[in-house]
């Protein structure tokens, strides 16, 4: 393993009517398809939002080593429905403490989020 992509995931709420289909859980689920296991230790997660309370406990059970994301809490807050939790806080109260990196391609993402709300 190293700096390859394994999946790609993309929020798919609306079309499986299923309100727990964000991308973060959607690329866990394939990942773990994929490899035929629950623990995702070595494997780094990247997404356009803050993972979400949902997505955020999602990671932390697969034990994923990294979470990068671009727009914040507040600024998707601007767009679309948010639950204020952080990644950071939901993090310091966890059993497993994926390191954790925002702001990356912070303005694309806002973008992204204008684009789409």
């Amino acid at each position: 393993m190293g700096d390859e992509i394994f999946v790609t995931a993309a929020n798919q709420t609306g079309e499986l009517h299923d309100p727990t289909a964000h991308a973060e859980v959607m690329a866990i689920r394939k990942l773990g398809q994929h490899l035929q296991k629950t623990d995702l230790s070595g494997f780094t997660l990247y997404t356009t939002c803050e993972p979400c309370p949902m997505c955020m406990g999602a990671a932390i059970w697969a034990k994923v080593d990294a979470i990068f994301f671009g727009s914040d809490i507040a600024t998707i807050s601007k767009y679309m429905n948010q639950i204020d939790l952080t990644a950071e806080s939901i993090n310091q109260k966890s059993f497993h403490q994926p390191e954790i990196k925002g702001g990356v391609l912070s303005d694309l993402t806002e973008d992204l989020l204008k684009m789409y709300s």
